[in-house]
């Protein structure tokens, strides 16, 4: 069993219910008030992979590694310092192992437009 020490600061809004629509019917999307977190990793891509020939290929602009307990979702926003807010598209849990346990999550980020 391992821990990782999660000692780099970022800033995390949670995604939440929403009630309201769109006009053209849609839900709107909401997120709960900025909160200063730590994650033990974060990195951007230098350039976006490209994804057209292969169906299962994701663009992302990011990778972090905040704690298991953060509880981090896909439509969570994460605000890496210096590059802005970036959405949560992917969560690969590593904590599913009997015998590593490393109390990180792998979340894939795309930067948020407008």
């Amino acid at each position: 069993m391992a821990e990782f020490q999660c000692t780099l600061p970022i800033n995390y809004r949670r995604k939440i219910t929403s009630t309201e629509s769109s006009p053209r019917g849609n839900q709107v999307e909401k997120h709960a008030d900025s909160e200063p977190k730590f994650v033990h990793l974060w990195y951007t891509s230098d350039e976006a992979a490209p994804s057209d020939g292969h169906s299962q290929r994701e663009a992302i602009d990011a990778t972090c590694y905040p704690p298991t307990t953060l509880g981090v979702k896909p439509g969570d926003l994460i605000e890496l310092p210096g590059e802005g807010w970036l959405k949560v598209v992917k969560v690969g849990n590593y904590d599913n192992n009997d015998y590593f346990v490393p109390g990180i999550v792998d979340v894939k980020l795309r930067r948020v437009d407008g």
